[in-house]
This record gives C-alpha cells, sequence and structure tokens, in this order.
C-alpha cells in the first residue's frame, strides 16, 4: 500500500517568527483516510498476518477514539477482514462515521457531556478486552503492540530524507506511544544530539506523573496508565497543553498557514513554539499534523460565526 506516507513536510512561515527556531511540521492529514494512524494500522495488520494470528476471514477488534479505527476499519476494509470497535460519543462524530463507511461495527461508551475522561478509556479497553476472547479475532492492542511503533519508522526516515541530520528537537504528543517512539528510534539514531519532547493533556498528565482525573478535548492522548510501547527513555521533557492553548493553535494554523488539523495537532504546534522561542534562531524543530481538520467540523474547534 504504497500510497500510505511519504506525506508534505512544511516549514511553519508566520507562527514561528525571525527569533524563533524553524518550525516543520509533517501533514499527516495528507494519507488516505486523513490521519498518520493509516501508518500504524497497515504495520499491525500485516504484522499479524506474518505472524499467523490473523486469518482469512478474521475478525479485528480494538478500542479507539476514531482515528486508529477508521485506519483499520480501511485496511481490514482491503483485506477482507471484519472490524469490530468500541469507541465513545466522546469524540468526534466524523471519526465514528468514517469508521462504519468502511463497514465497521462500532459500540459506544456513553460519556456525560461527552467529556472525554481517563475512566471513559478504561471502559472502552473493558469492553475491547471482552470482544477479544471470541474465537478468530485479533486485538491490534495498538498500547501494547510493537508494530504500532514501527508503523512511523518509515515517518523518521522520510523527516530524515529532507532535513538531514539538521534536526535538534521532535516535538510530539504521546498517545499510545507509537508516532513518538517509532519516530525517535530512528531520528535519534540518525542524530545522537536530538531532544525529543512530549506532549500531554494539562488536566491528564500520565507521562509527566501528574494528575489523570480530569477531562480535556485532546483527541487520542490524555491514558490513565503509560502505554507499555512507550521508549520513556526516549523522552527529554514533557510539555502539558491546555485545550485552550491548543484550539487557539489549530486555529491560528488554519487561518495564518493554511494547515488543517484537529486540537491534538494544535497542541503538537504550541508545544514546538515554545521550544523554538527557547533554542532561537539556527536551530530547528519538527512536529506532526496528526490528522485532517475534516474530522473536525462537527464539533467545536471550527464553529466559526460569520459576521454579516
Amino acid at each position: 500500500m504504497s500510497w500510505i506516507g511519504n506525506t508534505p513536510l512544511v516549514k511553519l512561515e508566520r507562527l514561528a517568527d525571525e527569533s524563533c527556531a524553524s518550525v516543520y511540521v509533517k501533514i499527516e492529514g495528507a494519507n488516505p483516510t486523513g490521519s498518520m494512524k493509516d501508518r500504524m494500522a497497515l504495520s499491525m495488520i500485516e504484522g499479524a498476518e506474518q505472524r499467523g494470528e490473523l486469518q482469512a476471514g478474521g475478525r479485528v477488534v480494538e478500542y479507539t477514539g476514531g482515528s486508529t479505527g477508521s485506519s483499520l476499519a480501511m485496511v481490514c476494509a482491503m483485506k477482507g477482514y471484519q472490524a469490530h470497535f468500541v469507541s465513545s460519543n466522546a469524540f468526534a462524530a466524523e471519526k465514528i462515521q468514517t469508521m462504519r463507511a468502511f463497514g465497521a461495527t462500532v459500540e459506544l461508551i456513553p460519556a456525560q457531556n461527552a467529556e472525554l475522561t481517563a475512566d471513559i478509556i478504561d471502559q472502552m479497553i473493558a469492553r475491547t478486552k471482552e470482544l477479544a476472547h471470541t474465537s478468530n479475532t485479533f486485538w491490534t492492542n495498538q498500547v501494547n503492540n510493537p508494530d504500532n511503533k514501527k508503523g512511523y519508522h518509515s515517518m523518521g526516515r522520510e523527516i530524515l530524507s529532507v532535513l538531514g541530520t539538521r534536526i535538534d528537537e521532535f516535538v510530539m504528543a504521546t498517545g499510545g506511544g507509537g508516532c513518538i517512539s517509532g519516530n525517535s528510534e530512528i531520528l535519534k539514531a540518525s542524530i545522537p544530539h536530538l531532544r525529543t519532547v512530549a506532549v500531554e493533556p494539562l488536566h491528564v498528565r500520565n507521562i509527566s506523573g501528574g494528575d489523570t482525573s480530569g477531562s480535556h478535548k485532546l483527541e487520542g492522548i490524555g491514558l490513565s496508565f503509560i502505554p507499555s510501547i512507550l521508549r520513556q527513555d526516549l523522552i527529554d521533557e514533557v510539555i502539558a497543553v491546555s485545550d485552550e492553548d491548543a484550539y487557539a493553535t489549530a486555529q491560528q494554523l488554519a487561518k495564518q498557514e493554511g494547515i488543517f488539523g484537529g486540537a491534538t495537532s494544535g497542541a503538537n504546534v504550541w508545544a514546538a513554539l515554545q521550544r523554538a522561542r527557547a533554542l532561537g534562531p539556527g536551530k530547528v524543530v519538527v512536529t506532526i499534523i496528526c490528522d485532517s481538520g475534516l474530522k473536525y467540523l462537527n464539533g467545536d474547534l471550527y464553529r466559526v460565526k460569520q459576521k454579516l
């Protein structure tokens, strides 16, 4: 599936001024489902096939905010597998619709006021574990599956092919641990001095050891635990980002840079800009636009009131 990956790497021209380090963003919305998760979905399915854990006519199950599920549903549709995912109304309706459009069965765990909490994720995990016990079923188990981070090795190599070894910091939201770990494995092997900066929600700080009882709007990150595949040894710093800063940055990216992503992408860029200001001119920071803003048009992120 050669159409997955090889996404653009773009330099920010307006949000990072001359007093800052250069900031480059990888536009993962250019993947087939509009998400970086296409990379890891293909890697996990093909890894299971190679090990004989996924047989013809089998079923794939996972808990997901929707981006992983959409990517898995697409790969399953292409390869002829059934797909059954557990999600929640706390996630973007567009993502749930996309999973179903690719033929997946989607169960929803209700969230009060559609607010995302670590407890909702825990409920989704518990239901997925139940589904995984049925016959001819493969649970991709993304936060514990090494094929997840292997799927992002290609992204790291793509970044190196453009910028070479002149990268000082890589900034990425942690989530399931695959993207930040897979990229860091490749980048740090070629650039020993490179620093990896992890991003987490301000009110669910599982990576830095803070409080995990709050709620947030940064989809795909803010678990109640640390994923086993997360390479904590490769993380040099952790930055917590508020919903407000993430939203404002995502909106600025669209209006000032023409780059369209979700709130978590906004969090990535907000943190990257903090580091770019600290590093100053002559340095290079790379971060990720995780998915397309088209996935969030029904929510409050891009709800714009037209002036008459």
